[in-house]
């Protein structure tokens, strides 16, 4: 039986995110004190957005979150250094992942490697068990919260310091240069735009889409154009490789 929009309180919405773990296969070269602490930290995350979707970002604090995670409020902070960092927990995720996607690329295009990687990193979650409505009003409610709270909207570009970092030093390896050399500066920031475009298509469609499914196309279509833009540069950055390794 699926579930509408309306049904979606703090427990409910805590079971889909937990559900949508729940089949996640287990890394084998993860110990137990590591797979135990992933496993905290995704609890604490997932107690946090649900209580943000329902009460708002400003109407709950971290001891209310540990609370709910029967946790102590240091052990939130152990795990997320800001409060701010409880919502926008994705962030770290999808730096790794585009990181890892430039260094390991092999001779895929890295326009290529760097779309793919930022589309399975960023994109509006779906859930089992919650009828189309549910979803985009889920996904809704995610852009409401992060648009309407001035904390969070500071927040948003907390970590471009940390991404710029991690992808300048995976472009440089790829070409034996310098990270601040002005060719990988100027690809890290053509990357780091499709990541922002990608987002700030989320935050404006999902106010006049009609479902899910339209949501996730437009979003689809906004990348693509800006990626057709991004193209000529990041082909540029490939072909420095190449002249290195000539």
């Amino acid at each position: 039986m699926t579930k509408s929009s309306d049904d979606l309180d703090v427990d409910a919405i805590l079971e889909l995110f937990e559900g949508a773990h729940a089949d996640e296969a287990p890394d084998p070269n993860e110990g137990l004190r590591e797979r135990k602490k992933r496993h905290v930290r995704q609890r604490i995350s997932n107690v946090a957005t649900a209580m943000f979707l329902v009460h708002g970002f400003d109407n709950v604090t971290v001891a209310q979150v540990a609370a709910a995670s029967d946790v102590s409020e240091q052990t939130v902070f152990n795990y997320f250094t800001t409060k701010e960092s409880l919502f926008f927990d994705r962030s770290e995720p999808m730096i790794n992942a585009v990181a890892d996607a430039v260094r390991e690329r092999g001779s895929a295009p890295l326009i290529d490697v760097v779309a793919q990687s930022i589309a399975s990193e960023i994109h509006p979650g779906r859930w089992e068990g919650v009828d189309d409505a549910g979803q985009l009003h889920l996904v809704r409610r995610f852009c409401d919260v992060a648009t309407g709270s001035p904390t969070l909207v500071a927040a948003r570009f907390a970590d471009l310091p940390r991404f710029i970092d991690e992808v300048s030093i995976a472009l440089a390896q790829r070409i034996g240069a310098d990270p601040i050399d002005p060719e990988v500066q100027l690809a890290t920031f053509v990357i780091g735009g499709l990541v922002e475009v990608r987002v700030q298509s989320a935050f404006h469609h999902v106010k006049h889409a009609t479902s899910f499914a339209e949501l996730d196309d437009v979003i689809h279509r906004d990348f693509l154009k800006a990626a057709q833009l991004a193209e000529p540069s990041l082909t540029a950055f490939d072909n420095l490789r190449e002249m290195a390794h000539g």
